[in-house]
């Protein structure tokens, strides 16, 4: 069930620090969760929630790691199905959203689980984020970029080289814009928005194989 395993060097304030990333592909159509910790703290986040919090609780316990956010790219069901089970695992995680987004938690129509023929209501946020906050994780830096266009409060995580696109960049493509609130002209924008970043970022998207900007 986890995909990848890799390690991700950069340079703090503090010297030279090390991140590591475990991906699971198991989640409701085919969705991406993500694990990324730093190896000094042992501080982790959880990027999505749409596979289950027991195979990600795996990988918590086997790493000794003490998992400080969820972080959620946007409120879609298939990104947030496991929320609930994870806040009952996890309880002294903080789960974040974008604040355009914490709405369409409690909306089954704005968050797509009627098109699952099921109506589900979850709990808004501990956290709101907006464009270019930023949440520490150990030495690492967690810069938040405003992606609105799948959905109004869609974001990417940016830490050093690497990015967490959820449902905005994918490889050879981008997220769709018919579902609930979504927007093909703020979508576009978001697009040139992260083309103005370093082409060799890599890219962690909310489904399939990663890629670069």
């Amino acid at each position: 069930r986890c995909k990848q395993n890799c390690k991700i060097k950069g340079f703090g304030n503090k010297g030279v620090f090390m991140i590591k990333i475990k991906r699971f592909t198991q989640g409701l159509l085919g969705s991406n969760t993500y694990v990324v910790w730093d190896e000094k703290s042992f501080e982790a986040a959880v990027i999505d929630t749409g596979n289950s919090d027991t195979a990600v609780k795996e990988i918590i316990d086997k790493e000794k790691l003490s998992l400080k956010y969820i972080i959620l790219t946007h409120a879609h069901f298939d990104h947030i199905h496991y929320l609930p089970k994870f806040k009952e695992t996890f309880p002294m995680a903080k789960v974040v959203i974008h604040q355009d987004d914490n709405l369409l938690l409690e909306n089954p129509r704005l968050n797509a689980s009627l098109l699952f023929g099921s109506a589900h209501v979850y709990d808004k946020a501990d956290i709101t984020v907006v464009d270019e906050d930023e949440l520490n994780l150990g030495e690492n830096i967690l810069k938040i970029i405003s992606t609105p266009g799948h959905t109004p409060g869609g974001i990417c995580i940016l830490i050093d080289k690497i990015m967490f696109s959820g449902d905005t960049l994918f490889y050879s493509g981008f997220g769709r814009t018919d579902l609930g609130a979504g927007d093909v002209a703020l979508m576009a924008k978001s697009i040139e928005k992260l083309y103005s970043l370093d082409g060799d970022i890599e890219v962690y998207p909310g489904h399939g194989t990663k890629t670069t900007i």
